[in-house]
């Protein structure tokens, strides 16, 4: 089947009714809730065995994840629609690389509006009247063609489940919670709020993208990337094996490649020809799986695809811990947009866990003329 003839035979899903997006927003963007964002997306995954990799080289091989806390929720819900008779990855994949192709490149910004959620390990509260918060980030990236980036952000908190706000109810719903100073002259005081706080849009430096964990990418080279899915994969082999310890194999270079893939899928500024290749080297990739029709925290119908990334990972969180799973298996799931070929959230698991370590939802990516702006109140 060709990839045109798989494009028509897509599912063709109707947009979420307006009392399915109401219910989501309210469950997601809802309710008591200050929050840390991504300035810039560094979640790199990339995963090597504990036979392959010394802890010596971990560093520069094994996953980064800009949250060093465990996100509350998941992006991803049961949805509706079609069978999945045809929803296999590689015809998903290969379908999103056509309408990649045609995706319009006019515009002065490339600009990125997303939303991460992450749990705080420490509970809040006093007595028996404990509970933990959730932090919510809005984050907005704005991008020239000369590579010069904006970044606004806004940020709150709220009680994590209905039983935590519950809790915080009976603790007198308390609005801030000050955990310190900053080391500043003079200091400020750290604070996190249930209200959405200030917003603020700063010019961000240096202009890099950062692929993996050793390698960054101007906006410039993004640009030059490889637009032949084999040539494309060639050269990200060629970066897994300069950073992955010399007794890697196959299996591993080929987990790291494809999380790579994934990554210039998400949100990279790269042309057409570059996201529609890396989307034909992913359907090409082995542990790539499709799990059919599914909806994000919003309500919006995509396909989810999973990439699994093999056992016993290694993780490098933000604050530069590593942290071994201990049910091995480390799972990345996409939910792409068939109509657009974008991706609508972005999530991580290990093992058995219930919550993902990492959830971001996709709000809006593409070229604009915009003017970089305070992000709006949700």
């Amino acid at each position: 089947m060709d990839e045109m003839t798989m494009v028509r035979r897509l599912l063709a899903e109707p947009a979420p009714s307006p009392d399915i997006v109401a219910e989501s927003r309210e469950r997601v963007l809802g309710s008591p809730a200050g929050a840390r964002p991504r300035t810039r997306r560094t979640k790199r995954l990339a995963i090597g065995s504990a036979l392959a990799l010394s802890l010596a080289a971990a560093a520069a091989a094994v996953a980064v994840f800009v949250a060093a806390l465990a996100p509350g929720g998941g992006t991803i819900r049961g949805g509706g629609g079609r069978g999945v008779t045809e929803q296999t990855a590689r015809g998903v994949l290969l379908a999103a690389a056509v309408r990649a192709e045609s995706a319009p490149t006019s515009g002065t910004y490339w600009h990125v509006r997303s939303m991460s959620r992450t749990t705080l390990s420490h509970r809040f509260g006093h007595g028996d009247n404990r509970y933990t918060l959730e932090q919510i980030s809005v984050t907005e990236q704005w991008t020239t063609h000369a590579g010069r980036t904006w970044l606004g952000r806004r940020e709150w908190v709220r009680p994590k489940t209905p039983q935590d706000e519950a809790a915080w109810r009976r603790d007198g719903s308390p609005t801030t919670w000050c955990t310190g100073h900053t080391d500043t002259d003079p200091p400020q005081p750290i604070c996190l709020r249930t209200a959405p706080g200030t917003a603020s849009v700063t010019r961000f430096g240096p202009d890099t993208f950062q692929l993996t964990e050793g390698r960054k990418l101007t906006f410039g080279q993004l640009q030059r990337l490889p637009s032949d899915p084999d040539a494309l994969r060639a050269w990200l082999v060629r970066i897994a094996r300069h950073d992955l310890d010399p007794s890697a194999s196959a299996a591993v270079v080929n987990l790291n490649v494809a999380g790579e893939l994934s990554d210039l899928l998400v949100d990279f500024p790269v042309p057409p020809r570059v996201r529609a290749a890396a989307f034909r080297a992913l359907a090409d990739m082995p542990n790539v799986t499709s799990i059919g029709p599914v909806r994000d925290e919003l309500g919006r119908p995509g396909v989810g695809i999973q990439i699994g990334f093999g056992v016993n990972a290694i993780a490098v969180l933000g604050d530069g811990s590593r942290f071994v799973g201990p049910s091995g298996k480390l799972t990345r799931t996409l939910i792409i947009d068939t109509q657009t070929s974008l991706v609508l959230a972005d999530e991580t698991s290990i093992g058995n866990r219930p919550q993902p370590v990492d959830d971001t939802l996709i709000l809006g990516v593409g070229w604009t003329n915009e003017k970089p702006h305070k992000p709006a109140r949700p």
